[in-house]
């Protein structure tokens, strides 16, 4: 991969989701070897398009869109995220980038995205409120109606409070077919499990998966991911869903739904 490739993939990155960080150019975009990613991140560093992260002391493991970058890809763009989502954002980036890399996506939109376009988030969702949006909300691709996600990490517990508002956000989101969490730890998991289950946001149709932040950490989309009472990979669930293979029976209630759906966008 040539500069010119490296360059554009990252402009349209740092797009969607504000920044683009150097560990994700290293794993994902310019080619491998030491000294093939350190001049590839040179060039982006030198780049007209892109400005250094820059906050206190500064982050050099970051660029963000300069002006002219911005110009060139979209006034649309996403601009630069608070320093406290960094990380958390990192993780949401990999999560679509490995979607992509195997081919899975149709079509995603970030957090920042739906932010910033109401009438995007609300048709988008189905959801007239938007007192939440998901960190990524993606369709795979398959025959028929794309099934649609909404990915939500969870890093730090939150009150119940903020979980009774995510699951009434998400029991108006009639566009949503699967809901899934990632999470630090198990306590956080058992929160929003029993919040879901009290309010009975199974009837409404929607698959809720949970996957270990640590685990996809280390083992990316091969990371054990517990859903419709069973553990299957985050890999070999999206293949399944995505080829249509009978042993992903159990995981595809969303069909009425999404035929639902599809009558409700041609009407």
């Amino acid at each position: 991969m040539d500069n010119l490739e490296v360059r554009e993939k990252c402009l349209q990155l740092t797009k969607k989701f504000g920044f683009v960080p150097r560990a994700v150019v290293w794993d994902f975009i310019c080619p491998k070897g030491r000294t093939a990613r350190y001049k590839h991140w040179r060039e982006l560093q030198k780049s007209p398009l892109f400005s250094p992260y820059i906050l206190g002391s500064g982050f050099p493991e970051y660029l963000i869109l300069s002006q002219k970058g911005r110009s060139l890809v979209g006034m649309d763009a996403l601009t630069e995220v608070p320093t406290v989502y960094l990380e958390h954002d990192e993780i949401v980036m990999r999560f679509f980038l490995l979607l992509q890399d195997m081919g899975f996506l149709e079509q995603s939109w970030s957090e920042g995205e739906l932010r910033m376009d109401r009438v995007l988030a609300i048709k988008s969702l189905g959801d007239g409120v938007l007192a939440k949006l998901p960190d990524l909300l993606f369709d795979l691709k398959m025959e028929g109606t794309p099934v649609r996600y909404a990915l939500e990490i969870e890093r730090t517990r939150k009150s119940q409070g903020r979980y009774q508002t995510m699951r009434r956000a998400y029991q108006r989101a009639d566009n949503v077919d699967v809901l899934l969490f990632g999470v630090v730890e198990e306590r956080i998991e058992e929160l929003i499990q029993r919040e879901i289950e009290e309010a009975g946001l199974e009837f409404y149709g929607k698959d809720i998966g949970f996957f270990d932040l640590a685990e996809f950490r280390d083992k990316e989309l091969h990371a054990t991911l517990r859903i419709a009472g069973k553990e299957i990979s985050l890999r070999d669930y999206f293949l399944a869903v995505v080829t249509g293979n009978s042993a992903s029976a159990d995981f595809r209630r969303h069909g009425v739904r999404a035929e639902l759906r599809e009558v409700s966008s041609a009407s």
